[in-house]
């Protein structure tokens, strides 16, 4: 019932006739297979010269391949696993639960999968990032062997996951990363120049292509669910257009679609940049997949460019790399294995727009950035105003204000309850943090305790909020209200109405000093309410004082901590969860504060 609150009555309708339409799938997705394909092909994406390539990347990716090839993959970027080789395609490799492949796909709920299993960490796997990623290997260090064992598995690939059967044709933007890749992969295949390889590469376009691109289109998403997977849907339909013009007929042409996405563009990410969604790794994974498009059609309009240039400035300006701990819904995904390293994809990202040198590898493979990204003044707040985002940095420390709406939409599928919420970075390393996401389905207690008002560090009041209230994974009810933000001199005010009355009126003030950050919490004279200041891993908080305590890190210096208040009730040390990486978990001290009135926390480096 509040999943049918969330759609309008035209979305209804159409989900029924779609829901209908599913249990002829399988047939009319074999008979599209059955359809004679014109598999001509374009030279997009463009390859770059071997003779420019970095040279840590001939290292990297001669590493990554023979462990790929050994069935020893990383998920999320940090989850080592076997999966096989082939892989197992059905199966969660962090559990070993394994989902039958021949139940037909309308049939499964991806949501709620036996054993505990999680459909996230089996899409994973069946992305062909890594197929893409031994692809690369082959084409520039000339090693034949890898694209020969990419081929053999996604030759098993189709095999084991007959179309409109099983996990893997559950969701169209999963079939839309697979098609993204496989644009990469028929590239990099046909630049070898080598006659088996491409006549075993057309036999695998024929299998491959229609099938993903047909189904794509009639599954896109729509109404409600059009965020970031509609963007993806789009963006992949449009690589593959262009890579592959035949599909025009089957489809749209190339332009038509490429409106629809440069819509969503416009719809999903606001004015001053920032993704709608209000979940950082989000933003930068809905921005690549439009850059990717944009390089298929050879540009994007004005407004669109523009609108995709604030984006990427908003990215550079927001994220802290590399201990990121970005707000909102993460799930650590990657579009195209392009970075030198994943698990630092985002500083390579900040460094490419930046056009740094950390950024060297993405310049080899995506060529120049958008024009005009600059890193933001020092020692000044910078705020997104629309977005709800303040960003202070200087020498030795970096603040980021949470004073954004919950997210998109009627679902605000990827939002968390942050609003008022600080991190802090001190010299670089996380120091207050966004406790990150968890699971989406394997683990929903963790995900929804990790998304919770409690497991930030805006003040709450001690006997809780009953909004917004979670209905599902992706789904929010009761949106809260945008908080307001300004800056007073150099200080940084948010307010938010928490309860819906005038009385329950919440002000924080952030203030960085060259050696100290102060936050002071005004929650009026009523109810007790509570900060729960979240320590990123690798701090330890000792007890000094009565109102005062220490964090002590390896690698850095010493922070002092200051509680100042009339109406300090009790603090203590706790041990929270928090989830560094997608499927990670892992314990982290926090100080909890009861307190009324106000209450002021200094951050004081030692000294």
């Amino acid at each position: 019932m509040q999943r049918l609150r969330a759609m309008s009555v035209g979305e209804i309708a159409h989900r029924v006739v779609e829901r209908v339409s599913r249990r002829n799938e399988v047939a009319a997705l074999k008979r599209v297979s059955k359809k004679r394909w014109d598999g001509s092909f374009t030279d997009f994406p463009k390859l770059p010269w071997r003779d420019r390539v970095p040279p840590e990347l001939r290292k990297q990716l001669a590493a990554d391949a023979e462990q790929l090839m050994r069935g020893e993959w990383e998920l999320f970027g940090w989850k080592r696993v076997e999966v096989g080789a082939p892989p197992c395609w059905h199966r969660d490799a962090t559990l070993g639960a394994v989902i039958d492949p021949e139940t037909p796909a309308y049939k499964l709920d991806h949501r709620n999968l036996p054993d505990d299993a999680d459909a996230r960490a089996i899409w994973e796997i069946n992305r062909w990032s890594e197929m893409t990623r031994m692809a690369m290997h082959s084409a520039l260090n000339g090693d034949v062997h890898a694209i020969r064992v990419s081929q053999l598995w996604l030759e098993d690939w189709c095999d084991r996951n007959t179309p409109g059967m099983g996990i893997n044709w559950t969701s169209p933007l999963e079939a839309a990363l697979r098609l993204m890749n496989f644009c990469w992969f028929d590239a990099l295949v046909r630049g070898c120049n080598d006659p088996e390889l491409a006549r075993r590469q057309d036999e695998l376009t024929a299998r491959i292509v229609p099938v993903h691109a047909w189904w794509v289109w009639k599954r896109k998403s729509f109404g409600s669910s059009a965020n970031n997977h509609l963007i993806g849907e789009l963006s992949a339909l449009v690589m593959a257009v262009t890579r592959w013009p035949s599909l025009a007929r089957m489809i749209r042409p190339e332009d038509e679609v490429m409106k629809l996405l440069e819509h969503e563009i416009l719809q999903q990410f606001a004015s001053d940049g920032g993704n709608k969604e209000q979940a950082l790794h989000y933003h930068l994974f809905a921005w690549e997949m439009c850059w990717h498009a944009g390089l298929a059609a050879g540009g994007f309009k004005a407004e669109v460019l523009e609108r995709l240039t604030k984006a990427a400035q908003y990215f550079v300006d927001v994220v802290e790399a590399p201990e990121c701990w970005d707000f909102g819904d993460s799930d650590d995904a990657q579009v195209l294995p392009l970075a030198l390293k994943r698990s630092n994809a985002a500083a390579e990202f900040r460094g490419w727009l930046l056009n740094r040198a950390d950024g060297a590898v993405l310049r080899f493979w995506l060529r120049e950035p958008p024009k005009g990204i600059k890193a933001g003044m020092r020692s000044k707040w910078l705020v997104h105003e629309e977005s709800g985002m303040a960003l202070w940095r200087d020498a030795r420390w970096t603040a980021r204000a949470d004073a954004s709406p919950l997210g998109l939409g009627s679902m605000a599928a990827h939002g968390h309850l942050d609003a008022l919420h600080v991190s802090l970075w001190f010299e670089q390393h996380a120091l207050i943090i966004d406790p990150g996401t968890g699971a989406y389905y394997g683990n929903p207690n963790l995900r929804a305790k990790l998304a919770s008002w409690e497991a930030h560090n805006g003040p709450v009041p001690a006997d809780g909020r009953s909004a917004p209230q979670r209905m599902g994974a992706f789904l929010w009810a009761r949106h809260h209200e945008k908080p307001r933000i300004e800056i007073s001199g150099e200080i940084c005010v948010m307010s938010f109405n928490g309860g819906g009355q005038r009385l329950m009126q919440t002000q924080r003030a952030v203030h960085v000093m060259q050696d100290h950050v102060e936050i002071c919490d005004d929650v009026g004279q009523g109810a007790a309410h509570v900060v729960t200041w979240q320590l990123a891993p690798g701090w330890l908080i000792e007890k000094e004082r009565k109102n005062g305590f220490v964090c002590r890190h390896a690698e850095s210096i010493p922070v002092h901590g200051m509680l100042n208040g009339d109406a300090i009730e009790a603090w203590e040390i706790v041990e929270r969860e928090v989830s560094p990486h997608f499927r990670e978990q892992v314990t982290a001290q926090a100080v909890r504060v009861v307190f009324r009135g106000t209450l002021t926390t200094i951050w004081r480096m030692a000294g």
